[in-house]
């Protein structure tokens, strides 16, 4: 399993090796450690406003997540707003760093298959796995 991290800002300062460790430790207890790769670029407001076209959405969201397949040697791509994360933090209580982790869980999730758009159970079943990834990666760690 590779990870793949691309940190295209100076907004904030961002800890690569915890997020390879965040997103390997999702992925292996999701989907078993297997031979695959998983790119990952943070970046601003603009840049992922640009992704957001593809959606047909005009405006910077804090994260996207391209799947491909799990069977696919690149299995997704996930883009994340510094800018829109560093917004919404205080919004729900979080430190910067707890937030970015929070939304990075939530677009790995999305990689391997979750999906809270399609139905009320879906989106409980996503939520509280998120919720718990994040109590066990991050919010116990700091």
């Amino acid at each position: 399993m590779k990870v793949n991290v691309i940190n295209d800002q100076n907004i904030k300062k961002i800890d690569i090796k915890k997020i390879k460790e965040v997103v390997k430790t999702v992925l292996k207890q999701e989907i078993g450690d297997r031979s695959f790769e998983i790119n990952i670029l943070i970046t601003n407001d603009n840049t992922i406003k640009e992704y957001n076209i593809y959606r047909g959405k005009n405006e910077p969201t804090d994260v996207l997540s391209f799947a491909y397949g799990l069977d696919e040697e690149v299995i997704g791509d996930i883009v994340v707003s510094v800018e829109t994360i560093d917004r919404q933090c205080m919004e729900f209580g979080n430190s910067f760093e707890e937030e970015f982790f929070y939304i990075l869980i939530h677009g790995v999730l999305h990689i391997v298959g979750y999906d809270h758009e399609t139905s009320d159970q879906d989106a409980q079943t996503m939520f509280e796995l998120q919720d718990n990834y994040f109590k066990q990666l991050i919010k116990l760690s700091n």
